[in-house]
């Protein structure tokens, strides 16, 4: 093939393609193999990738079927019921549904399992590749106390579990965990998911409830930070501390968090969003909810022209316009599904060399006449 095309066009034409088609092309030439197989080549792969979304869908319980997952573009998601997944390739989510995705960087996935409180794995859908990290150190362990990011320093993947007495760090190059100092002020309880940008890790957390005579059972919480390449704790303040906070977010690449500004005088409280550039916060969406249905708890920015995505207790995945305030719910792959959780997260070849491939199975979803066929 370099007989015909110079080296710097073929490369700008591989890195634009999937990793599915560059896969078949390593068994062209030798040459091909090589270089698509270099982390040189996997490193602009990855950054030149355009960003989309994985949903994973679980069964009901009556159905006995294993969850799934399908890959969406911004301008592929399922919005009718006419149009849904016609087409789509669903793939078998290669873990039990005791697994939770805990976070997502450059094609990889960290995944959790709740029954064996222990276990993590790094997991990419892409290539259909995944590793299976050694036990943490830790006796104590939760998907809230775990965070999974990229430190652009050692361009390493780390994975991140803290406590209030030790903290340890797993680096997949050296395929071991670490002990770190503990953060100071220890905290009582982590509130939040861990949140990665900007090459640090970021939960809300909460320091021991304390009793005030004027003000009777105070809570203070903050933001507590992870510098991936340092391996230093620091701390965000929160903009009111009676507001709730427990769930953060990235929009437009800078840290958001999800408040809730309760008012007791009606039977409804409002949803904040707020985003932080640089030392302050600014609101980016308010919405009004009630206190106990209808609370916004994940946010994820979706296109280029400002629409987020929203998880709503009792409502499930919205598409929002803040604009013009209006929203649009996502359908359900089947009537035997729903959609549990949606990841941002790019194709790439990150894991090719390392891991195990998932052994799973694919299945086509046509609707006819609004009948669904498998």
């Amino acid at each position: 093939m370099s007989d015909y095309l110079c080296e710097e066009l073929i490369v700008n034409i591989l890195k634009r393609l999937p990793p599915k088609s560059l896969l078949r092309f390593r068994s062209l030439c030798k040459k091909l193999y090589s270089y698509i197989c270099s982390p040189d080549f996997i490193h602009i792969h990855t950054f030149q990738s355009q960003q989309k979304l994985l949903f994973r869908h679980g069964s009901s319980y009556k159905n006995e079927e294993p969850d799934f997952y399908t890959f969406h573009g911004e301008d592929e998601l399922p919005l009718c019921l006419e149009r849904g997944y016609i087409g789509m390739t669903a793939v078998e989510f290669p873990f039990r549904r005791d697994f939770c995705i805990i976070g997502s960087c450059n094609g990889i996935l960290c995944v959790f399992d709740y029954l064996e409180a222990k276990c993590i794995s790094l997991w990419n859908p892409s290539i259909r590749r995944k590793l299976t990290l050694p036990d943490c150190p830790h006796r104590s362990f939760s998907r809230v106390h775990t965070g999974f990011g990229f430190d652009p320093i050692t361009n390493d993947y780390k994975i991140v579990s803290i406590h209030n007495r030790s903290s340890f760090v797993y680096a997949m190059k050296t395929g071991t965990w670490c002990a770190v100092a503990s953060p100071t002020p220890l905290f009582h309880e982590v509130l939040s998911n861990a949140c990665f940008v900007n090459g640090a890790l970021h939960w809300v957390v909460e320091v021991e409830p304390y009793f005030s005579q004027s003000n009777g059972i105070v809570d203070i919480c903050y933001i507590l930070t992870f510098d991936l390449s340092t391996h230093v704790f620091g701390t965000i303040a929160l903009l009111d501390t009676s507001w709730e906070t427990r769930e953060l977010t990235t929009i437009q690449g800078s840290l958001a968090v999800i408040s809730y500004c309760m008012d007791y005088r009606e039977d409804d409280d409002e949803s904040w969003i707020w985003m932080r550039r640089v030392d302050s916060w600014s609101l980016v969406f308010k919405l009004k909810t009630n206190q106990v249905q209808g609370r916004i708890y994940r946010v994820l920015q979706l296109t280029n022209n400002g629409d987020l995505l929203f998880n709503i207790f009792f409502e499930g995945f919205h598409v929002c316009k803040p604009n013009i305030e209006t929203r649009s719910r996502l359908v359900d792959f089947s009537a035997v599904s729903c959609i549990d959780d949606i990841v941002v997260c790019v194709e790439s070849l990150q894991l090719l060399d390392m891991g195990t491939a998932c052994e799973v199975k694919e299945k086509q979803n046509l609707v006819l006449d609004g009948l669904e066929f498998f």
